[in-house]
């Protein structure tokens, strides 16, 4: 419900239009399964930086930690969104997740 819609999702390179809020919530799902197959604990984040750009538009990038189970070191990582201000509130226009895909690839590798 936090994403506009359309949105979208810029990650590895690559960007991805989501026209409805259909793909988000099947993207979300299947973050959240990636998670939880890893022993998800917690998440938490703190914002860095935020640029306020008039009435409609910000930027707020924030810093997540992510804690796992079975003493895994805690993952942190920045992700920057692009929010809009609509008639339902804010919601995130563009998500640019920048230093995440680096950690899932690590672990791939090990």
């Amino acid at each position: 419900m936090l994403y506009a819609e359309p949105s979208g999702i810029a990650q590895d390179g690559r960007y991805t239009h989501w026209p409805n809020r259909v793909p988000v919530q099947e993207n979300m799902e299947a973050l959240c399964q990636m998670y939880r197959n890893k022993g998800f604990v917690r998440a938490d984040f703190e914002l860095g930086q935020f640029i306020d750009q008039g009435e409609q538009f910000a930027v707020a990038d924030l810093q997540w930690q992510i804690d796992w189970d079975r003493d895994q070191d805690s993952w942190r990582f920045r992700t920057t969104y692009n929010l809009v201000y609509t008639g339902k509130g804010w919601k995130v226009l563009l998500c640019t997740a920048y230093t995440e895909a680096a950690l899932f690839n690590a672990e791939r590798v090990a």
